[in-house]
Order: structure tokens, then C-alpha cells, then sequence
């Protein structure tokens, strides 16, 4: 188990490894197995998707609509009819461990009792007795014994006047055989279950047949999970596995719409799971999902998904499946990049064995063959040829997939004016949840890579996604588009904030003084109340009050002045000793280190990551740890200013011994050597007097 379940976006529609946090409507490797497979689902009429604004602690970890955390899908987006009064008792459809074979106890009783007043050859003494006594049954399960019946009165404990009928006795087996099967005494459920398999009532001759199949699978996962619950199948009771496999196929044989036929059929798949044998688990989830509306479909898509991810998928390998949705599914994950140079690659010749088993669905294959050159050849102009370019009026999450990847192949071969052209004609008929805002992301990414970032905040852009707009304002924006959007009228007043607060940071953080001495004006009179608000979403409120700081001496005793009195002193002399220690103090106190923006490539196919494409903003991000070397090397500098510069230096690897200050980092005996210098060169400063060790 972990604590972190931290997660955050990565922007981009090509994720090579996976991914929970970063998933997209459409079928791709880098999305969990259990996204994939329920898009299938969802174009095969399972299921629907449906597209709501996050939730506020997804907003505040960076998330819109899309992409969107494995959570989220499977809580909020993916949504299924959930399948009524089926029991789900053995069947474990969530978890890996063992399922209390009590959970069936309350609608057994129901069942019971409905059976014995149906009976027409009970009097009603009998049954009276008899549903008082399955009352009494209280199973002993996980490992507690079962509390002592109640004393009988003497009248109850009399010896009945008339002699019971077979059909009472043949009740009373079933109590007997119920309450053998509840303390695990199973050698004497199926003994009582046996005598009543040519019963002449109906209810109890089917149920003893489906209970004698549940008390095989008891018996048999005994020892099949640990204290913990999970399985340990090698421990598994193969032999009572064998024998529970025949009594469900008999049960369905002749009960195929019985009253427990979902619950005998769910319960086979676990027979099959617990015995290893994936070929015919894997058969069972292909019937679960081609007979959606069968009575013997006893599992909701959400349900079956987990369960085939769990149980089946995780292992699985494709020769043990032939079901195209569950075989896409498994194909797509194996495309995956794993960090792992050396293992074994899933190749095209074992993607193009799989063909007659896609043979009803020739579009998946093709998709498949395409994503394979894609992300595994990393071959975009042969993969290009291979994809069909044909725009449906009504897209499935398939056909959005096919020309998505269309798109990104284009782009790969960087044909960017023709991928822009899809990208605007696909927004027409992108009416499915969460399609747009795929479009709208593969679009901002589009205008960034080919140097267009105006054009998403052009009057009628159809990125309108605040959380893609506002990562191009913070991330790559020029000083002049930020400057247009700060006074652009059509702009929200938000997104006005953020341009106002990224050209301020660029301006001071990169070398801009002289821009920050003049676009310092742009502030409002009450900026000072705009704080710091936690979280990364979209929707905060800039740090404009960042920009009113007035200058104050540091908790390490040293005085500074205002921002705009830093950048007049940098504008005159970059190197100023006094201002380049104040700034740095400045994004010390603050938190301000400038992060280096990375763009992944893979096989040398680019990786577009929404805000990392080169800026064009001018100058290079500002280091405190090169302003402080800066000082502590120059002549002109005071003492003082040199004693502080490397008193900071020093403390720049506290208390890790790693560099978190920016700018190249120095090793031991350098770091060891600005200790000596500091106290030996400034041995009455302030800093050298405080500070006792080097790290």
C-alpha cells in the first residue's frame, strides 16, 4: 500500500509508458488497460461516457476534462447501467480475495422462504416451522464462531403431534446442508445436497444443484489466499476445482435460465482464475461480452473490466486470447515503452498473428498495425500510409482514435499545416463527451510546435479550454502577446491576471529590466491583495502581490529594496553584486527557482508536451547559485557582499549536499573551499560567524 496518491496531468496525446494520471478518450498505450478496454465497451454499446467539469481537488492538482486520472474515469466519466438482483456471492468481480461465502445468507433466506410457502405439500405448521428455523441459521463465518440458538420454550420443544412430511424433510436437509456449508463443514453440504438432486420440488432440487458447485469453489480456494487475502493459486484444491467446474456446467446445463445461472456462470470464471487457466477465463469474458442481455451475464461492464484487468490482463499473453476487444486491449499495453532495454519487444509479426481473430472488426487491426509502427518502429511516414483518412458524420471513440493518431503522425512528419487542417475539420463533428477538449489540445499543441501560440488567443479560437490557454500564457507566451492580453478587452479578466503576472516574472526572472521598469505599471492599485492561492488549478488567482514587495532585511541580516529598485540597479549593470544578491534573495524567500521545461523524444520522434515547446519570451532564466558565484568573484564587490554571496552559496546545499538553487552544480572540495574562504577571509561577518558546517 502507498500513501501518495498524488497525481497531476501530462499534457500531450503521445504518452509512451503508462500513465494513471494522464489518460484520453481514445485508444492509445499510455492509458490504463481498463480505459482502453471500456472505450471498446463504450463503442460496442456497452456503456456511455459522459464529460463533467472536475472536481475541486482535481482542478487544484492542474486538471480540465481532459486528460483525466484513472480515479476520475472510472468514478465520475465512464457511466453504466448497474445489473439489479443478481447474486455476486464467490464471484469476486473487484477484489483478488476471498469472498465471504456468508454474503449470500440474506437472499438465501428470502429464497428459502419464498420456496416453502410456494409448496403445496407443506401444511402450515410446517411451514411455519420451517421458516422459523431458517431464521435461526446464523452462518460462523471469517473465523467467529456462531453464537448459541436461542433456548426453545417447552411448548416449541414438544414433539410435533403429526408425523413431518418428506417434503418437510427435504427442507430440513437443505437447513442441514446450508449450515454444513456456512461452518465449512463441506464433506456434509454435499452429502445432504446429493439426496436432493431428484427432488420433486423445484426451488430445492435447483438449489441444491448450484450449491453443490459453490461448496466445491469453497473448498477448493481454502488455502488459496493468505492472511492478507491475497491468492497464492499454486495452494488452490485442484481437484475440488475440477468438481466444482462440473457441478456449474451441470447446474447451466439444466437450469440456462435458472434462477442462479449468472451467479453459477460469474462463479466459473473463478474457477477458471483460480485453477490457471487463462484460455478459458478469457473465453468467459468474451461471452460475458458478447451476451450483454444474457440471463447468465452477471456482471456490469464497470465490474467486468476491473475484473479482466485484474485477473486476466495482467498476465495474460496474446496467444491466450482470440476476443478483439479484450486482444486490442492486452496489444495496446504491450506497445508500451517500459524502460527496459532489455526486454522482449512485441513485434509486428506477433501483431499480424492475431489478424483472423479481428476479422469482424478490420478497422481495430488496422488501427492496432498503425499504432504499432507509431510507438513501437517509430516509422510515422509508414504508419501514415497505413490509416485510413475517411471522417465519419458520427465518430466512435475508434474512429476518433484513427485519425487523432492520423494527426499525430502528420505532425511527426511535421507537416503541422496539414494537421491543423484535420484538427479544425474533426471540431466539426466531434460531438461525442470529451472529444472537443481532446481537439482543443491537440490543437494548442499544434499552434505551439509550429511557433502559432497567437492564434489560440485569436478572437473566435476555437481553444477555449482555460487550463490549456493559461499553460501557453505561463509557459511560452512572447512579451508582446502577453502585453495584448493584458489589454485585450476580449480577453477574461483571469486570463488578463495570468499575462500580467507571467510578463512581470519573465521580465524580472530573465534579464528584462528595463521591460519590467515600464510594464511594472501595468499593476493594478489593489495588487497587493492578490496572494498566493495553494494548488495549480486554471482557476487561481494570480500572485500579483508578488510585485509590490517594498524590500526588507532577510532573516539572514541582509537589507534589500523593492523590485523595481532591483531591476533599476540591474538595468544600469547586470552584474550589479548588491542587486543580484537581492533578486536572489528575492526568489529564495519566495520560492520562485525557474523550472527547465523538457521535451521527451523517443527513437527521434518528437513528443509534444503542451508547454515545452522553446519560449518566445526572450533571455534565460535567472540562478541565484550563478548570481552568488557572480558576487563572490567580483573585484568590485564589498566584503560584505562577497561574506553573504558565499555564505548563501554554501547554504545552497543544505542540508542534502545537492544543488537547489540553479546553475551548474560544484562538487565537495569546491564547496569545502568557499567554506574556508568565508571564514578565513571574512572571519568577523555575520555570515561566516553563523555558519558551522559546509555540506
Amino acid at each position: 500500500a502507498s500513501s501518495d496518491n498524488y497525481c497531476s496531468p501530462t499534457w500531450t496525446l503521445t504518452l509512451r509508458s503508462y500513465d494513471r494520471c494522464s489518460n484520453l478518450p481514445l485508444l492509445a498505450p499510455g492509458n490504463d488497460t481498463r480505459v482502453n478496454l471500456k472505450l471498446l465497451m463504450v463503442d460496442a454499446d456497452l456503456a456511455t461516457l459522459q464529460a463533467k467539469q472536475p472536481s475541486k481537488e482535481d482542478d487544484e492538482f492542474g486538471y480540465a476534462k481532459v486528460p483525466f486520472s484513472l480515479a476520475t474515469f472510472e468514478s465520475v466519466i465512464f457511466s453504466t447501467l448497474t445489473k439489479g438482483g443478481i447474486p455476486d456471492t464467490e464471484n469476486g468481480t473487484v477484489s483478488y480475495g476471498i469472498a465471504d461465502r456468508c454474503m449470500s445468507n440474506e437472499g438465501g433466506k428470502d429464497d428459502f422462504t419464498a420456496a416453502v410457502y410456494q409448496s403445496k405439500q407443506l401444511s402450515e405448521a410446517e411451514q411455519q416451522q420451517l421458516t422459523e428455523a431458517r431464521k435461526k441459521l446464523n452462518p460462523a463465518c471469517n473465523g467467529k464462531p456462531a453464537p448459541p440458538a436461542p433456548q426453545k420454550a417447552d411448548s416449541e420443544a414438544e414433539t410435533p403431534k403429526e408425523t413431518p412430511s418428506e417434503t418437510f424433510q427435504q427442507f430440513m436437509r437443505y437447513l442441514a446442508a446450508a449450515t454444513a456449508f456456512y461452518e465449512e463443514r463441506y464433506d456434509q453440504a454435499l452429502a445432504d445436497l446429493s439426496s436432493l438432486h431428484s427432488s420433486d420440488q423445484p426451488w430445492l432440487k435447483e438449489a441444491a444443484r448450484y450449491m453443490a458447485g459453490r461448496t466445491e469453489l469453497n473448498r477448493a480456494q481454502l488455502q488459496a489466499f493468505d492472511s492478507y487475502g491475497y491468492p497464492q493459486l499454486d495452494k488452490a484444491d485442484k481437484k475440488a476445482l475440477l468438481a466444482a467446474e462440473a457441478q456449474f456446467k451441470r447446474y447451466l446445463q439444466e437450469y440456462p435460465a435458472g434462477q442462479y445461472a449468472a451467479s453459477a456462470r460469474g462463479l466459473l470464471r473463478r474457477v477458471y482464475w483460480l485453477s490457471s487457466q487463462p484460455h478459458k477465463l478469457a473465453e468467459e469474458y468474451a461471452w460475458q461480452l458478447q451476451n450483454p442481455q444474457s440471463p447468465q451475464n452477471n456482471a456490469t461492464p464497470h465490474a467486468l473490466a476491473l475484473e479482466a484487468d485484474s485477473k486476466l490482463l495482467v498476465s495474460a499473453t496474446p496467444d491466450q486470447l482470440q476476443h478483439p476487444l479484450l486482444l486490442a486491449t492486452l496489444d495496446l499495453s504491450l506497445m508500451r515503452d517500459n524502460g527496459n532495454a532489455g526486454a522482449k519487444q512485441f513485434s509486428l509479426a506477433d501483431l499480424k498473428k492475431q489478424q483472423p481473430f479481428f476479422a469482424k472488426q478490420t478497422a481495430l487491426f488496422n488501427y492496432l498495425l498503425a499504432a504499432h509502427q507509431l510507438y513501437v518502429q517509430k516509422d510515422a511516414k509508414a504508419a501514415l500510409k497505413s490509416l485510413s483518412a475517411d471522417i465519419p458524420a458520427k465518430m466512435s471513440y475508434l474512429d476518433f482514435s484513427r485519425l487523432v493518431l492520423r494527426g499525430q503522425l502528420l505532425e511527426a512528419t511535421n507537416d503541422y499545416p496539414a494537421a491543423r487542417k484535420l484538427w479544425l475539420s474533426l471540431l466539426a463533428v466531434a460531438k461525442q463527451p470529451l472529444q472537443n477538449e481532446t481537439l482543443q489540445l491537440a490543437l494548442a499543441l499544434n499552434y505551439e510546435y509550429s511557433k502559432q501560440r497567437a492564434a489560440v488567443f485569436a478572437p473566435g479560437s476555437p481553444v477555449t479550454e482555460p487550463a490549456i490557454r493559461s499553460i501557453l500564457v505561463h509557459t511560452g507566451a512572447s512579451a508582446d502577446l502577453l502585453r495584448q492580453l493584458i489589454r485585450s478587452q476580449n480577453s477574461p479578466a483571469l486570463e488578463r491576471q495570468q499575462a500580467l503576472y507571467t510578463l512581470l516574472y519573465k521580465d524580472l526572472l530573465q534579464g528584462q529590466y528595463q521591460d519590467y521598469l515600464r510594464d511594472h505599471a501595468l499593476l493594478p492599485a489593489d495588487a497587493a491583495k492578490y496572494s498566493r492561492e495553494p494548488g495549480m488549478g486554471a482557476g487561481n488567482k494570480p500572485h500579483l502581490s508578488l510585485f509590490t514587495w517594498i524590500g526588507k532585511k532577510s532573516t539572514d541580516s541582509y537589507s534589500c529594496p523593492s523590485t523595481v529598485e532591483i531591476a533599476k540597479k540591474l538595468a544600469k549593470n547586470p552584474q550589479d553584486p548588491h542587486g543580484l544578491i537581492c533578486l536572489g534573495d528575492f526568489t529564495h524567500v519566495n520560492d520562485l527557482e525557474p523550472g527547465n521545461a523538457i521535451t521527451a523524444r523517443s527513437g527521434g520522434i518528437l513528443t509534444p508536451i503542451l508547454g515545452t515547446a522553446p519560449s518566445d519570451f526572450p533571455g534565460a532564466p535567472f540562478s541565484r547559485g550563478e548570481a552568488y558565484q557572480t558576487v563572490a568573484s567580483d573585484a568590485n564587490a564589498t566584503p560584505d557582499q562577497k561574506a553573504y554571496a558565499l555564505y548563501r552559496l554554501i547554504k545552497c546545499y543544505a542540508t542534502s549536499g545537492y544543488n537547489h538553487c540553479g546553475g551548474k552544480s560544484v562538487e565537495l572540495p569546491e564547496r569545502k573551499a568557499w567554506f574556508r574562504t568565508l571564514k578565513s577571509r571574512y572571519p568577523r561577518s555575520t555570515w561566516a560567524q553563523a555558519l558551522k558546517y559546509y555540506w
